[in-house]
Parts: C-alpha cells; structure tokens; sequence
C-alpha cells in the first residue's frame, strides 16, 4: 500500500523554494531531500512511498530534480528505487556500516597526532563495552571470543607480526566486544574510533619495539581473557592496563594513526 505524501510537503517545498533565507546555499534538489528525508523517517522500513511520476506530482518538481533527490537519499541508504512494473520508491534504512564508513572518512581527513585525545574518548566508551560484554550471554558471541582467546594462546608472544597487523587485531577485539554489548551506540562509537585504525613507527631500538608488541600481546589477551571468564573487576583493570600501554606508544616510538584509503 502506498504511503501517502504528508499534504502539507507540497507547501512545505514551495516555501523553502521561496524563501532562501530557511535554507542557506541549496539548491530545490537539497530542500526536496530534506523533507523527503523527515518523511521517509517517519515511516516504517520497506514502506512504498509511491512511483518516481506520483511523488514528483505530490511534491510539485520535475522529475529530474526529484531524481537529484532520491539520489541523495539513496547514498543515505534511506531510499530504495526499484525500477519496472510494480517498481517505485521505497523506505529503507542505513546500516552500521554505512553510519561508521562516513563518520571514519571523516576522522581520516583529520590527523589523529594525539594520542591522548584518543584515548580520553575511548576509555570510558570501552569501559562500558567491557561491563556489558562480560554480562553478554550470547552463546554465538561468546564462542567467537572463545576462539579468539585460543588463536591467541596458539601465537607464539615473540610472534613475527607485523605492529600494525598487531594493532590489527587488537582493534577486532574491540570490535568483537562492542558486538557483544549489544548496545548499537556504544557498537557504533567503537567501531568509529577504531576503524582503520593503525600505528606509525616513528623511533625506536630493535628491542624496544620487541617489547611494544609484547606489550600489545599481552594486554590485549589478558583483556579477552578475563571478559571470557565472566570477570567484571579484572576485565576493567585489563582495559586499565591496555589504555596505560596504549597512552604510552608514542614515547616507545608508535604513534596511532588513522589509515587513508580512497573508497
């Protein structure tokens, strides 16, 4: 059944249109996207708005401005057009990763030199992962840190990895522990904060860098560890000594960087 365009939308886009003064440096196709969006928000997913021809006649645009619109709104992955017989517009909603991959090209536009900074958003966010992931009780999950745990017993500590494999990771395991809270904000704002995350080697002898990965090793499986063992109190300390470790990279010589892929 088709969702019917809210009446006033029409009016809404023709004072918009009018009055420039509302939106700033927009073009009809931005104002038509901004309100397509509240509407398609207001909606339930997979709700069919409508064909291309009946919703450009609601909201009073040409066709090829509407299709400039529902072109941003499918980037959002807020809109679906399903072309042919029986085809049209229809609601749908973006995934995580949609949400994370814009907000990580984001942070790799910025430089991430302070480590700090990072880790003073991080740790409370972590913080709250490891108390919910100790307290998860799904099986699935579980297992996968279960075989996380494992892998990690079956690595030699002097393995050969690469830091930035290392870090690597690392960076799964918060991942995985995020999934674990089942909390889709803090899952979110994990996986934000370390998406592409990976270290520069700035300085440091042979033997120092011999430490910095055992260093990473160690924290990281005592981490896992004691959330596997269902111990809130020692699974806290871990992340306190992984966020100390972490802290401490760029006077071992590693700095945390955010990697610059071109999608």
């Amino acid at each position: 059944m088709k969702a019917k365009i809210a009446p006033s939308l029409t009016r809404q886009i023709a004072v918009k249109i009018k009055n420039p003064v509302l939106v700033k440096s927009s073009s009809t196709a931005d104002r038509v996207a901004i309100i397509l969006r509240e509407q398609i928000l207001s909606l339930q997913e997979a709700t069919y708005m409508g064909s291309e021809a009946d919703i450009a006649a609601e909201v009073g645009v040409s066709l090829p401005t509407l299709r400039q619109a529902a072109r941003m709104l499918e980037s959002e992955e807020l809109l679906k057009i399903k072309p042919g017989k029986g085809g049209g517009y229809f609601t749908c909603r973006p995934t995580i990763e949609t949400a994370m991959r814009s907000a990580s090209q984001f942070l790799s536009s910025k430089d991430l030199n302070s480590n700090s900074m990072f880790m003073d958003v991080a740790d409370p966010i972590v913080n709250q992962i490891v108390i919910a992931a100790v307290n998860c009780e799904d099986k699935g999950l579980i297992n996968e840190l279960r075989l996380f745990v494992e892998g990690q017993l079956a690595n030699s500590k002097n393995s050969k990895l690469s830091p930035d494999y290392s870090f690597k990771i690392s960076a799964d395991l918060i991942t995985l522990l995020a999934q674990m809270s089942h909390n889709i904000l803090l899952e979110l704002f994990a996986r934000i904060l370390w998406d592409e995350i990976s270290v520069s080697h700035t300085a440091g002898t042979f033997e120092e860098n011999q430490q910095v990965k055992l260093s990473n090793y160690s924290t990281r499986f005592n981490l896992a560890k004691a959330v596997l063992a269902k111990d809130k109190e020692k699974a806290l300390r871990a992340w306190g000594e992984r966020s100390k470790f972490l802290r401490s990279c760029p006077k071992r010589g590693f700095d945390l960087t955010r990697n610059r892929k071109i999608a």
